[in-house]
């Protein structure tokens, strides 16, 4: 065989890690169309170019990979919404704010999905979204320069709850402009953070 006529791209054999990136790496491909209790282990596994049974091989069942996906998902919106290092406390929230409106305005499904599955009682969901929230309100807490104790978290999370749904309620049916939303949201933040 002549190098000319060896293939562009030899046929690899992947370490179980570098499968599991990739399968979790595809289910993160169909989010954006696909809520993650509707991902097709079928149609991961025909993308990935192996069988059904051999994904089963790098994930026990269907919960571990749903589970591994959401997880990678709530990462991500994770890195998106976290505040740049050196951000001005003042400034994180805010950005963290407009960052998150423009998550759900992209991934306005799988987001209300993410939720709704949280809400509904999913436990592998529920679990990756309170740890989620969780990083969320650690972060507001420090930035608005709040004691981390059990009324301010309360408040907080009751804050990101009424920031979900109304973000995910004006992605779908925009009653104000964005910049009102915004207002809107950080107005009811001051409020709640000068009440605790």
């Amino acid at each position: 065989m002549t190098a000319s006529s060896r293939p562009t791209h030899p046929r690899e054999r992947r370490t179980a890690g570098d499968r599991r990136a990739q399968l979790v790496q595809i289910g993160l491909e169909l989010l954006p169309t696909t809520p993650v209790q509707e991902l097709t282990i079928d149609e991961v596994a025909r993308r990935a170019g192996i069988s059904r049974s051999l994904l089963f091989h790098y994930f026990a069942n269907k919960r571990e990979y749903y589970t591994a996906v959401t997880r990678a998902a709530a990462d991500l919106m994770w890195e998106h919404l976290l505040p740049a290092p050196g951000t001005p406390p003042e400034e994180q929230v805010a950005g963290m704010l407009d960052r998150y409106v423009g998550w759900v305005e992209t991934f306005r499904e799988t987001h209300l999905a993410f939720v709704r599955g949280a809400a509904g009682g999913d436990p592998w969901v529920s679990e990756v979204y309170q740890e989620t929230r969780s990083r969320l309100v650690d972060v507001a807490l420090a930035a608005l320069e709040l004691p981390d104790d059990a009324l301010r978290r309360q408040l907080l999370l009751a804050w990101f709850a009424f920031t979900e749904d109304l973000v995910g309620s004006w992605a779908d049916e925009p009653t104000m402009t964005r910049p009102e939303l915004l207002d809107l949201l950080r107005d009811v933040l001051a409020r709640v953070a000068a009440r605790s």
